[in-house]
């Protein structure tokens, strides 16, 4: 069962779905398209993905990409996946967010998702890597760790915060442990909060073990895939997606992609490279199309079915989230020249999109 069939199930077969776990790798191979037989002498590829199989979500935007991979190549490429793999091991191709590379370069963040007001919304952020100079500039910086990077799908643009309890304010912040990626991570320490990075299980565990207090998991269609839900009632972000600004942790969500090791890309035709960066495109797509299509049905199956609480962000936490936030890539943005590069294109792009005048601002220089 794919996304879509699931999301259109009853609201207690959703229930039933969100609690079933997948017990192996070859049942979560199941749950996606069906795989095209292997030609003879078939070149394969090994995927690895930072997320644990499960019949959808990430999970299954991988298994998606890959299944779509071979079918356009016919048969003469088969992918192999294996889940909770980070970029650092010997897999020919990595799919996760660029966030996974910001221990070697904080800018990888601006191809993810920035935090606060200053995110791009997923259809604005694929428009600024095919047409703005982005992908000239995401090329680059992944160049340097040895990977072609292409945007392959997204977790949302609604991003929510799930916790047990409400956030009515600043207050609620305080002591907590949550969840958020990427800069988000560094805006929630700067609310007094403590960052916690989750391994691959992801946030409902994290949540049911009390690991943590609060976690950032997509928007409601990813959030209701995995099952969060189960383990929080309380949901803070933006009304819905597409309603109003995307103010959360991370802004307007978190892009997912596919990296192909230079040394694979290179030797892939330059057809087999245009059907690869095709078939991620449609994945693209297809993730940020499910999102806006199916978030206020999402929404309401969580809210009947969970009695899930949504509510909008306390005007004080908004607008410190914003204030972190716009330091907070400050700083990133005078890591080094790659990143002012990178700074500068992203919000020439952003402030032309919202027909607003370049406000100057002084990079904060890394220590």
């Amino acid at each position: 069962m794919d996304r879509r069939d699931f999301l259109l199930t009853t609201g207690g077969a959703v229930v039933a779905a969100t609690s079933a776990a997948v017990p192996d790798a070859a049942a979560a191979e199941g749950a996606g398209a069906a795989a095209i037989p292997s030609a003879h002498g078939a070149s394969v590829l090994r995927l690895g993905m930072a997320f644990t199989y499960a019949p959808h979500g990430p999970s299954d935007t991988a298994h998606r990409l890959a299944r779509q991979f071979e079918t356009m190549t016919g048969g003469r490429f088969k992918i192999e996946i294996a889940a909770d793999c980070g970029p650092d091991s010997d897999a020919d191709l990595f799919f996760g967010s660029a966030h996974a590379f910001a221990a070697h370069h904080p800018a990888f963040a601006y191809f993810a998702g920035l935090p606060g007001g200053s995110g791009l919304a997923p259809s604005a952020l694929a428009q600024w890597v095919a047409v703005g100079g982005g992908q000239m500039l995401w090329d680059d910086l992944a160049a340097t760790l040895g990977w072609k990077p292409l945007l392959a799908g997204h977790t949302g643009g609604a991003p929510l915060l799930w916790s047990r309890t409400p956030i009515t304010g600043l207050g609620s912040f305080a002591g907590q442990r949550i969840a958020a990626d990427g800069l988000g991570a560094d805006v929630v320490r700067a609310l007094g909060a403590e960052p916690v990075a989750l391994g691959a299980s992801g946030g409902a565990y994290a949540l049911a073990d009390r690991l943590v207090d609060a976690v950032e998991h997509g928007g409601a269609v990813a959030s209701l895939a995995n099952g969060v839900a189960r383990t929080a009632s309380h949901a803070t972000g933006s009304a819905a997606e597409g309603s109003g600004p995307g103010l959360g942790l991370n802004g307007h969500g978190t892009a997912l992609a596919l990296h192909v090791r230079l040394s694979v890309w290179s030797q892939l035709s330059e057809g087999d490279q245009a059907i690869l960066a095709a078939a991620a495109a449609e994945s693209y797509q297809a993730d940020v199309a499910e999102g806006l299509v199916h978030e206020r049905m999402a929404r309401q199956m969580l809210e009947g079915s969970f009695g899930v609480r949504f509510a909008v962000w306390p005007s004080d936490t908004a607008d410190a989230i914003d204030r972190v936030a716009e330091a907070t890539i400050a700083h990133v943005a005078g890591t080094d020249d790659r990143a002012e590069r990178i700074d500068r294109s992203y919000f020439g792009f952003r402030n032309m999109l919202l027909g607003v005048a370049a406000v100057p601002r002084r990079t904060i220089p890394l220590a």
